[in-house]
């Protein structure tokens, strides 16, 4: 009789990741106060997360920051960004810690935000502070629908979450980049050249197929397969609008590998030796850039267990 190899079970991951559409959301990115002790910092973590809405609010830490907090193990990947150069270039931003809220209610997702900063108040200084929001198409400012190549299901646990076995198991490899559109350019272009660049039909949102999809569209350059793997990863980014100067897109992705991420982003750039970028990079501009790891909600909680905040 054989015996049977016994499977470990993926720790949960942090509520909401995979809780969609998330009509609204807001994300806070935080760099440490360089005076503030380990404790402190904890506690107001703790308290952050203390639930005030029904809205979703998921905490993830850059690689100086995890070591601080966490300083007895690692996940194997975690790195902080340091930007990536080619034809185009994509600047680092690092930061220590991201708050992503995000909910079916505006009220909801501000309430949380609120609480949020007012926890971290004493212990670190806000770097990036976005809304962003879903339309019922998911259609991005640009007008096409995003997020279309999303996995489902059980294909996404295996893009977005670090494996079983694995230190940080359960959670995520976490890239961030804030993204500004020249839409005036972009509008310019006729229907047929807009879907060139990104690889999709613009009403219908269809992927072109064959010779009528170009080799540098965005479609192109994202989805790759690496000795056979696809490399895909789990998006779960959503467009802003803060001004007519600024609006654009802010890209949140969750990876079950840091490579996944970094593979896509030199073949936007144009740097992995191919001979080609990414053609939606002349209508869109990279201006931050982070990675980070999104523990399990176990490992979380393990992180703060020492913390009385009515968690």
């Amino acid at each position: 009789m054989s015996q049977q190899t016994a499977v470990c079970p993926l720790p949960a991951h942090q509520a909401g990741l995979y809780r969609e559409p998330g009509m609204h959301a807001h994300y806070v990115e935080y760099r440490l106060n360089p005076s503030a002790d380990v404790a402190a910092i904890k506690q107001a973590l703790a308290q952050a997360l203390v639930p005030v809405s029904e809205g979703y609010v998921a905490v993830a830490f850059g690689a100086d920051c995890w070591e601080r907090l966490q300083p007895n193990w690692r996940p194997d990947d975690l790195v902080s960004f340091t930007g990536v150069q080619g034809e185009f270039s994509m600047p680092a931003s690092q930061a220590d810690i991201l708050f992503w809220v995000h909910g079916e209610d505006r009220g909801d997702v501000m309430a949380a935000v609120l609480h949020i900063e007012q926890a971290m108040n004493d212990v670190a200084r806000v770097v990036l502070d976005i809304s962003g929001f879903k339309n019922k198409a998911s259609r991005d400012l640009t007008g096409f629908v995003d997020g279309t190549a999303n996995p489902k299901e059980a294909q996404r646990i295996a893009a977005a979450q670090i494996a079983a076995g694995r230190p940080g198991a359960g959670g995520s490899y976490v890239f961030s980049q804030q993204w500004q559109h020249n839409l005036v350019a972009f509008s310019e272009l006729p229907v047929r050249q807009q879907e060139q660049v990104i690889g999709r039909t613009k009403r219908d949102n269809i992927e072109l197929e064959g010779d009528a999809m170009p080799p540098d569209s965005h479609v192109s350059r994202t989805d790759v397969k690496v000795d056979g793997v696809a490399m895909k990863i789990y998006r779960r980014s959503t467009p802003y609008y803060c001004s007519e100067q600024d609006k654009g897109l802010y890209f949140l992705c969750f990876a079950s590998e840091l490579r996944r991420i970094q593979i896509q982003l030199e073949r936007m750039v144009g740097c992995s030796g191919d001979g080609l970028s990414d053609r939606l990079m002349h209508y869109s501009t990279a201006v931050s850039g982070s990675y980070w790891f999104m523990p399990a909600a176990g490992d979380l909680l393990q992180l703060l267990k020492d913390v009385d905040a009515g968690l």
